[in-house]
């Protein structure tokens, strides 16, 4: 009897203990620490906290990784650049809301939530940290989590969860990228990351070092143009804001039974990956950049790439390549000029170009209430613009986008590209409708109206000959009143004006007598007939 409640009570403080576990590990509290092998979950134990080390590395790092999976995926990590090199580690939020990484064997702070700009003032002297089931760990003052002080989510690792946004603050000046690991085992800080770029219209860059390796471009109202498969889909919903306070890009499940990242790798991919309980492994859902002509500026300016081409890279029409050797040799970088120089005359016009990926937008000029029209006078206004084109194409399409100087990094695409109209010189104008609503090109404008007025001209003299012959017909005006003249032989009744003989003319001027000389003009002499 004593025997079986001992190992009855045993069994309750076990389940006792098991419940506060799950429970309250979800959360730290100030001055609490997590320390090596302690964790916190979050509530639906979606996501784990605490220190890992990845591969067959000996540094330790904290992190956040998913739980109840196969194999560890860390999606973010805190001291990424200043691994703890022992086992001693502990992580601390102290009275002033900071989270804190210390080696206890030392007392040194390897890394500090206060070190971030996104740090806010904590109004109540009581912060709590949360893990929450979107893999957020935030630090908020107890009361408000909607608001709070410090949270991981705008300190980006090398993955994008659902909710997640990178862009910028444009009051605070603070960035959001994420980062790719410098390998598979190291979490420092790689060589490429991933963000927007706000010089001009934003658009997005992945960046190896100072170096650009891709351009995802601007957003168009649906999506990056430099991703045509970005589309609606069942599985997850994305928004791009662009506004005078910030600008970002974040992406949100609509099923959110569902578990995806993206992520960029340490050797500069980014993929958009899926879990897969079946099979329980990550399976890719989308891999934005694919070809050759990913890679930026590969055809130089005023070239486009086309990879169902070959050579993939041609010339725009009404320019041609820079080098003629080079490009035959297929190095195609420095790109095309135009064949007949533009003097901002005013026959200048714009051709149409469609299915395209637009140009690099660092240094254009946007508006976002403009009809097309108009910016299309505000490009022809300004001898510098080369092209424009609709600010956002949802809808019947709104706004404008300017571009300046040479046009680099433009590729083909057989379906949802964008359309871009460039400027051209009268002579390499297409004839054709470059635009809905708009006048067609320079030359038919010119040829229209003056067919037009060569065909008015011509209908009124016939209308004027014919009233004219109809009514000396009915007043009786004879076509011969001279028919007995003998001078007048060539017997042609039908004409209009008379025809007068020799005689009758020197009959009639006195053998042109200088009395009846009445003056001289252009076409000889002016006499009075008698």
């Amino acid at each position: 009897m004593t025997k079986n409640s001992s190992i009855l009570g045993f069994l309750v403080l076990l389940l006792y203990a098991s419940v506060s576990y799950t429970y309250a590990e979800d959360t730290l509290s100030a001055n609490h620490t997590i320390r090596y092998n302690e964790t916190i979950v979050s509530p639906q134990e979606t996501f784990e906290l605490g220190f890992f080390s990845p591969g067959n590395t000996k540094n330790h790092y904290v992190g956040i990784w998913y739980k109840k999976r196969s194999y560890k995926t860390v999606v973010w990590v805190a001291n990424r650049d200043t691994p703890l090199t022992n086992t001693s580690g502990e992580l601390t939020l102290t009275l002033q809301g900071v989270l804190i990484v210390r080696d206890t064997t030392t007392g040194n702070i390897t890394w500090s939530s206060a070190n971030s700009s996104t740090m806010t003032s904590l109004m109540n002297p009581n912060p709590i940290g949360q893990l929450l089931d979107t893999g957020n760990f935030i630090v908020y003052d107890g009361i408000n989590q909607e608001n709070p002080i410090w949270q991981s989510f705008d300190c980006l690792s090398n993955t994008l969860l659902p909710g997640m946004k990178y862009g910028i603050n444009l009051v605070t000046g603070v960035e959001r990228h994420y980062i790719s690991w410098k390998s598979d085992d190291d979490p420092a800080s790689g060589e490429f990351t991933y963000g927007i770029n706000i010089s001009g219209y934003p658009q997005v860059f992945l960046m190896d070092g100072p170096n650009i390796k891709f351009r995802g471009g601007p957003w168009n109202g649906l999506r990056y143009t430099g991703y045509p498969n970005l589309r609606p889909n069942p599985i997850y919903n994305y928004t791009f804001v662009l506004n005078e306070r910030q600008v970002y890009f974040s992406y949100d499940l609509i099923n959110t039974s569902v578990l995806m990242r993206v992520v960029l790798h340490p050797n500069g991919t980014t993929e958009r990956l899926l879990w897969t309980d079946d099979k329980q492994e990550w399976n890719l859902y989308l891999a934005p950049t694919s070809d050759r002509c990913d890679s930026y500026a590969i055809c130089g300016s005023f070239g486009r790439c086309n990879i169902d081409t070959s050579p993939f890279c041609e010339c725009l029409k009404g320019f041609e390549p820079k080098s003629p050797d080079q490009w035959m040799s297929a190095d195609s970088s420095q790109g095309c000029q135009r064949i007949i120089p533009l003097d901002c005359g005013p026959g200048e016009g714009f051709n149409k170009y469609s299915n395209l990926k637009l140009p690099d937008t660092r240094g254009s000029w946007y508006n976002q209430t403009m009809t097309l029209l108009e910016c299309e006078k505000k490009c022809k206004s300004n001898c510098s613009c080369t092209a424009y084109t609709h600010l956002n194409i949802s809808g019947a399409g709104s706004g404008c986008l300017l571009w300046f100087g040479d046009l680099i990094d433009i590729r083909t695409y057989s379906e949802n590209g964008d359309t871009l109209y460039i400027r051209m010189p009268p002579s390499e104008l297409d004839l054709v409708e470059n635009r809905t609503g708009s006048s067609v090109g320079i030359r038919v404008r010119v040829m229209v109206p003056v067919a037009f007025v060569v065909l008015a001209i011509l209908i009124s003299l016939y209308l004027f000959y014919h009233f004219k012959r109809k009514k000396q017909h009915q007043q009786g005006t004879p076509t011969n009143m001279y028919e007995h003249d003998t001078e007048n032989t060539n017997g042609d009744e039908d004409l209009e004006l008379p025809l007068f003989g020799l005689l009758t003319l020197l009959k009639a001027t006195n053998n042109f007598s200088m009395n009846n000389k009445l003056g001289e003009g252009g076409f000889g002499p002016v006499y009075k007939v008698l």
